[in-house]
């Protein structure tokens, strides 16, 4: 029977990044699943596509694959695409190789292949209680966004309408179809 070594927030903090990336969630430390083309290409797209809309209102910051850190919780995570309100930030994005000590105000999480249903839920969970006030959960297999608003219910975004990041983003307008039809361009 497998024991799973519970470290601190301060020992996990303590042992230099590197890749495969690593999360510390309770007091476990989480390899994040190695993304496969399909995750690449929808998070490249987001990203893209979020930056665009960042040029025209910069009143936020978008960022990949930044390290944020709840140290109430103990928890250090890498959302795949993380939104943040610039009034929220004391200071430049840039924290010099310090993770990120507010939460994202928007969090976008695509999915691979090795991702543990257990694990995704837990994440989901925790982002809620942390005040993450929008979570996307976008799967690729299955070409869906699932959508997390605070104070609400889960729904599954319709891919024949715009999909919204209000109140964060209040005019930022999502096309699900033409997210994933990246997936399929020759």
């Amino acid at each position: 029977m497998a024991t799973t070594v519970r470290v601190t927030l301060q020992q996990f903090l303590a042992v230099p990044e590197s890749k495969p990336y690593r999360e510390l969630m309770d007091g476990e430390v989480c390899e994040k699943p190695m993304p496969n083309a399909a995750h690449g290409l929808l998070v490249a797209r987001l990203n893209h596509l979020l930056t665009l809309y960042q040029d025209r209102n910069n009143t936020f910051h978008v960022m990949t694959e930044v390290r944020h850190i709840d140290v109430e919780h103990e928890w250090v995570f890498l959302p795949d695409v993380s939104i943040t309100l610039k009034s929220r930030l004391a200071g430049p994005a840039s924290s010099h190789g310090n993770p990120v000590e507010v939460m994202p105000d928007f969090a976008i999480e695509v999915l691979s292949p090795e991702d543990r249903p257990g694990m995704v839920t837990r994440k989901i969970t925790y982002y809620r209680r942390a005040g993450v006030s929008l979570l996307w959960i976008v799967d690729p297999e299955t070409e869906t966004i699932t959508v997390w608003e605070r104070g609400g219910e889960p729904f599954e975004a319709a891919r024949d309408a715009p999909l919204l990041a209000s109140p964060i983003l209040p005019e930022f307008a999502l096309d699900v179809a033409a997210l994933f039809a990246v997936l399929h361009a020759e």
